[in-house]
């Protein structure tokens, strides 16, 4: 008997271990459409409390910015972003600390000069204080199709 109930135990664990990746990955996936959504709007609280203090980007165009430059360009028009549509998220864990790669489609305004841009991405969320925040993004352009 004992055997039967470690097991169930097991089990339990087990599921209630997957029920909380599942809902935390969700989670992430909210915040990666919340940002983009902020990004669109222009909404500097939204990102302020999204972006950790020491975010860093690498654009597509080789530029490193920081999460104050980020926000400043954003809100100067050098990035208006018209539309978006995240695909393909892949979220992986390890502890506070989680990635995620997705591809996303782009309609925006680079510099005056409106694009169709196809990115890959992967980001860098680390986890305090109970809420999770992006640290890092890297992201590349997709080949276009020919």
């Amino acid at each position: 008997m004992k055997f039967a109930q470690a097991f169930l135990l097991l089990l339990v664990t087990a599921s209630v271990s997957l029920f909380a990746q599942e809902a935390t990955e969700a989670e992430l996936n909210r915040l990666e459409d919340l940002r983009y959504q902020a990004m669109k709007d222009v909404d500097n609280a939204t990102l302020d409390k999204i972006f950790a203090d020491e975010f860093v980007y690498q654009t597509l165009q080789g530029k490193t910015h920081s999460k104050q430059s980020y926000i400043a360009s954003l809100q100067k028009g050098d990035v208006k972003i018209n539309s978006f549509q995240r695909e393909n998220s892949r979220v992986k864990f390890l502890g506070d600390v989680a990635t995620v790669m997705a591809t996303t489609h782009l309609d925006v305004v680079l510099g005056g000069e409106a694009k169709k841009l196809s990115l890959f991405y992967l980001n860098v969320w680390v986890k305090r204080d109970g809420r999770w925040q992006l640290l890092q993004r890297q992201s590349t352009a997709l080949p276009k199709p020919q």
